[in-house]
């Protein structure tokens, strides 16, 4: 299967995963079907998510990723995705969609 989500060239690697692959001037980098969904849940509201409020979240809505959320979200902060946020009141670092993360998700969609 292939075609385009929202910029990315989606590709179907086997029955069970489906990657979306972003090709920018030099750079390239893939991203699961889970990391886009938990992405574009993340970007709905302008809070720092913790992962457990990603989760619960995920859970919810019958979203995928949900269980996985700390390795989705680790992913998405390595590939620029996400940035961490640190706050003093708390001792856990809560995560908030970059600007590179809201640019993706604004682009129009290309054939």
């Amino acid at each position: 299967m292939r075609g385009w989500v929202n910029g990315w060239m989606s590709r179907s690697i086997n029955e069970s995963a489906l990657f979306l692959r972003h090709i920018a001037g030099d750079s390239e980098m893939t991203m699961t079907n889970n990391e886009f969904n938990v992405l574009r849940v993340m970007a709905e509201k302008d809070i720092a998510w913790t992962w457990m409020m990603l989760d619960r979240t995920l859970a919810i809505r019958g979203i995928a990723g949900f269980g996985n959320v700390a390795n989705i979200v680790t992913r998405l902060v390595n590939n620029g995705m996400v940035e961490t946020v640190y706050d003093e009141s708390t001792s856990k670092p809560r995560y908030r969609v970059s600007e590179q993360g809201h640019q993706l998700l604004r682009k129009p969609h290309d054939d």
